[in-house]
């Protein structure tokens, strides 16, 4: 009896140029602390949007961004592509997410090592799903019926690649049952299997259509590549059954027929929850590997409530905020000014409510609006953006400043983190301000200290304070400053309420929060073409009743949605 690997050799080369292929493929596009601590992090190297060099360019330049014609899969949609394709969400012996096995998101060419662990991966899922319940969502009919094979194929490859297959690619399969030696049924199934978890029709989301659009500019995307473009767009996986039978139906070559899918696909909130929330993560810089998101514990004598394990239900309850910030409605403005809280007994006496009435599970419930507007009020935030035993004005105060406010301090002056000063200081503020009184540090802080200082009224790990550690009182005389929002815009904001409120209002944050969608959702840096994107959404920002699923279909409403420019080298 020949093995998998065997057959898998054999069916390789008889229906592949796997590597030559792969290599030739470009990878993805474009998709996606204390005082002493640098502020702003600076670039992470996980997403597109994340950083303090990505603002938007000063211009909208007419034209189409080049897009590549091969990017390949991301971890997270090998992961979410799999599990509904074959209902495999575990594999392997350890039970691990095929994406733990394979190898961490890259561009460029493919690799020797990544092609492997893609193969050996490949085999694993093809054991699990012909020994286990999952059978039947690749094959349905028993494997030595005559046709079976070619139905298979046929049905299963519809789905795999995203698109019906050519006859010659039917037959290249056919071929895997006809070796010499036969493998029996089972295993030429499996090896069949195998052979589309390894194919480049399914690594990669190829658009390789040639027509070209009727602008006269680009080429137009097939609805098989709309459709497929829709789907990793809303949902990170492969097209269902209604999206399939539009592209089926060449239904997805108008902007009225893509925003109607786009619609009814993020109405799935089981499906598009993920999408809201995994782009707020990369907004709010938790993908910035330099940011300080999750990194610091603080001390528990002077934080008795502080537990470090609590740290992924932080998390969680962050995911959790702006999915239903987003579901229930929301615009950019509720993201800021939300009081929605989701509690568990790990952040419930933080918030100032009894843990004995929460268990595990986060439960939703809404906090005092003015006291606890938005995601920056709540403990992942004000936790990760303080100093092991004190608050960080610095740190709170530069992440707002740079990615809400659009002000670029810029790193610290060498040497700079490392500095103290001495003296007796009743409040973190009176310290802080003393710590950046030299001229050297002025103009920096100057921007960085406001909004920081406003969140004094929170404690190093999020629970509201009216009593500072050092001895002093949080009142208004620490809570208030004069917070210049840019444009000539400058106020005196005396509680995080109204620096949310602010914030919520400004052109530059909803030019940011733009921006940052149209990064990730594109995969693309960005650029002076699409900032005539990020004009129309940032426009729409201030409309009332402008919600941010709206803006996620909106986002299928770009020209470079449909249209393709090739990329020269």
């Amino acid at each position: 009896m020949r093995t998998l690997r065997q057959l898998s050799y054999i069916g390789t080369t008889i229906f592949l140029t796997s590597t030559a292929f792969l290599a030739s493929c470009t990878g993805n596009i474009a998709d996606n602390g204390g005082e002493d601590d640098n502020p702003t992090g600076g670039s992470g190297s996980t997403g597109t949007g994340g950083g303090i060099d990505n603002g938007p360019p000063d211009v909208c330049i007419p034209g189409l961004p080049a897009t590549s014609q091969l990017p390949r899969l991301l971890n997270r949609q090998y992961d979410n592509t799999v599990r509904d394709l074959l209902g495999v969400t575990r594999v392997g012996a350890e039970g691990k997410r095929p994406s733990e096995l394979l190898v961490g998101d890259f561009d460029g060419a493919m690799t020797p090592d990544a092609w492997r662990i893609y193969q050996d991966v490949a085999a694993a899922i093809a054991k699990d799903v012909m020994a286990g319940p999952n059978k039947s969502k690749f094959i349905s009919c028993d494997p030595a019926a005559s046709g079976c094979l070619t139905q298979t194929i046929q049905t299963f490859g519809r789905k795999a690649f995203r698109r019906p297959l050519t006859a010659e690619e039917v037959a290249r399969f056919e071929k895997l049952g006809q070796t010499t030696p036969p493998g029996t049924p089972d295993e030429v199934a499996e090896t069949t299997l195998f052979a589309f978890l390894v194919s480049p029709s399914f690594l990669m989301l190829p658009e390789l259509t040639t027509t070209p659009a009727s602008s006269g500019e680009g080429i137009q995307l097939s609805s098989y590549e709309v459709a497929t473009r829709l789907s990793y767009l809303l949902w990170g996986s492969a097209p269902d059954d209604a999206l399939n039978a539009a592209a089926d139906n060449d239904e997805l070559q108008t902007k009225e027929q893509i925003l109607a899918q786009a619609q009814r696909m993020i109405a799935v909130r089981e499906k598009t929850g993920p999408l809201v929330s995994a782009f707020h993560r990369n907004w709010a810089q938790m993908d910035n590997d330099l940011a300080h998101w999750w990194k610091g514990d603080h001390d528990t004598e002077t934080y008795p409530l502080y537990n470090p394990a609590a740290k992924p239900s932080w998390q969680a309850e962050l995911d959790a905020f702006f999915e239903e910030v987003a579901f229930s409605g929301g615009s950019f403005k509720d993201v800021l000014l939300s009081n929605v809280a989701f509690v568990n007994k790990d952040n419930a006496e933080i918030y100032g409510l009894d843990p004995a009435m929460y268990g595990t599970e986060l439960t939703k419930v809404e906090l005092d609006a003015n006291e606890r507007p938005g995601f920056l009020t709540r403990v992942g935030f004000l936790s990760s953006y303080s100093s092991y035993d004190a608050t960080s004005p610095i740190l709170r105060g530069a992440f707002i400043a740079t990615y809400l406010l659009g002000v670029n301090p810029g790193p610290p002056l060498p040497g700079a983190t490392m500095l103290t000063v001495e003296g007796e200081f009743d409040t973190q503020r009176a310290y802080v301000e003393a710590l950046t009184q030299p001229e050297s540090c002025k103009g920096c802080h100057a921007v960085v200290n406001p909004p920081g200082f406003v969140m004094e009224g929170f404690d190093g790990i999020g629970k509201m304070q009216t009593m500072d550690p050092r001895g002093g009182v949080i009142d208004a005389s620490v809570t208030t400053n004069t917070i210049d929002f840019g444009d000539g815009n400058v106020k005196e904001i005396t509680s995080p309420f109204e620096l949310m409120q602010e914030i919520a209002q400004i052109q530059k944050a909803k030019q940011l929060y733009a921006q940052a969608w149209v990064s990730y959702a594109f995969g693309r840096l960005p650029n002076g073409k699409d900032k005539c994107v990020v004009d129309n959404l940032e426009v729409k920002l201030s409309e009332s009743g402008y919600s941010v699923l709206d803006l996620m279909a909106d986002l299928t409403q770009a020209d470079s949605f449909r249209v393709r420019i090739r990329e020269t080298q």
